[in-house]
């Protein structure tokens, strides 16, 4: 593989996981948020925020080869599966 290809690689890479954090942040402030809402319909949508989240982890996760985004990732959709489980209840 040439260099230009392998640089662009690294590039998209390090952009999946600066967008994946963004997302997570952003999805912890949804958590806190639908904790703390009087407004079930906002909680509801809340909730639903974070279920996308966490599908887009799961899904962009399994071809990322690098192992600490894997863990660092896995950890944070399990962190989001909780809090959507404990919203169930």
């Amino acid at each position: 593989m040439n260099s230009e290809f392998l640089e662009r690689q690294r590039r998209s890479q390090e952009n999946l996981v600066t967008f994946f954090r963004t997302e997570v942040d952003l999805a912890s402030t949804f958590c806190t948020m639908a904790e703390t809402t009087q407004s079930l319909e906002h909680r509801t949508q809340l909730l639903a925020d974070i279920q996308k989240v966490a599908n887009a982890i799961c899904h962009f996760e399994g071809p990322n080869k690098e192992q600490s985004f894997r863990a660092e990732f896995n950890k944070e959709a399990y962190k989001l599966d909780r809090v959507l489980a404990q919203s169930s209840k």
